[in-house]
């Protein structure tokens, strides 16, 4: 169970969220169409999107980035995968993780817009926008940092099976469990993550998430939905999000994800996932023109809120 103590922001901050509900536009062409393209594993689309996630952070000039190359053999043979870590401060002995997939499945003209597409533009925006506070946080050794990770194969590459999925994050975990933070000789670096929060399937109008870990996490995503609340009085624009998206269920089973490996190695996991699945889940409609922005803003103010508060971040917004 995680006992961080999270840090509300004000009331008052919220009437600044209102105020980016105007710029999904921008969200749109300068993070999400660059991930809009087939992204199957060891083909050059996932390497243009790896490409662009890494460029986009190293832009910032503040995240310590690792790549985890490995090859495995699929049932359609060798594939060489690649992961993406970013983290803040790579010295810090405790993290709260953001993750999502940046691979495609292999279906014909399929972008995977909600899956994962707009999860992963979704980090690179918060990265983006909380910039100037994550700096401080890191030149004031703050403790937990914040880590992003970019998954490679999570999709089956025929039908999905233990050994067929998941290629990224089980490969990754156990990478992880063997390797020490920086600077540290007893402590690995699944042991340091605080909590793991798993975005996918974001991106449709029907988005619905729900509490599937309540024993661990349950208090965070409670947490998440009275942000979610406090956002929706605070919209002024017409066109902002309305419905609830974090709702009230509490899922005694769990969905196979990235988060598996690290659930399976006793890290706390928020997964934020579409329940039940969007109606464009692996179809060719999958794509940019059946994404409903305001929701994904919504979501992206939701998450913005979350990780200033757990990180204890400025709350000024505006």
């Amino acid at each position: 169970m995680v006992k961080h103590g999270v840090r509300e922001i004000g009331a008052k901050q919220y009437q600044c969220f209102s105020t980016l509900s105007d710029d999904s536009e921008d969200f749109r062409v300068n993070l999400l169409r660059p991930l809009l393209i087939e992204r199957v594993s060891g083909t050059q689309g996932n390497v243009k999107a790896r490409q662009f996630i890494i460029s986009k952070l190293r832009s910032l000039d503040m995240w310590h980035i690792e790549l985890d190359t490995f090859d495995e053999m699929t049932p359609d043979g060798n594939v060489e995968f690649t992961n993406i870590v970013a983290t803040l401060d790579p010295t810090a002995t405790r993290r709260l993780v953001l993750a999502c997939h940046y691979d495609s499945k292999k279906i014909r003209n399929f972008i995977g817009a909600t899956d994962s597409a707009v999860p992963c533009a979704m980090s690179l925006d918060l990265a983006i926008n909380l910039q100037n506070k994550l700096n401080d946080l890191k030149k004031n050794k703050g403790n937990p940092t914040l880590q992003l990770i970019f998954f490679d194969g999570e999709e089956a590459v025929r039908d999905w099976t233990s050994s067929d999925s998941l290629y990224g994050s089980r490969h990754l975990a156990t990478k992880m469990r063997n390797t020490n933070v920086q600077g540290q000789t007893n402590l690995n670096q699944i042991d340091a993550m605080d909590m793991f929060v798993l975005l996918d399937l974001v991106g449709h109008q029907s988005v619905q998430f729900g509490n599937f870990y309540d024993r661990t996490t349950g208090k965070y995503y409670n947490r998440l939905r009275n942000i979610e609340t406090q956002l929706l009085r605070s919209y002024t624009n017409n066109n902002a999000h309305k419905r609830t998206v974090f709702s009230s269920m509490v899922y005694p089973g769990q969905i196979e994800d990235d988060h598996i490996p690290f659930l399976n190695l006793d890290v706390p996991i928020l997964h934020l996932i579409s329940v039940p699945f969007p109606p464009t889940w692996h179809t060719t409609n999958d794509n940019e023109a059946n994404l409903d922005f305001p929701s994904i803003t919504h979501i992206r103010n939701t998450m913005k809120i979350f990780v200033i508060e757990y990180l204890h971040l400025d709350p000024q917004m505006c």
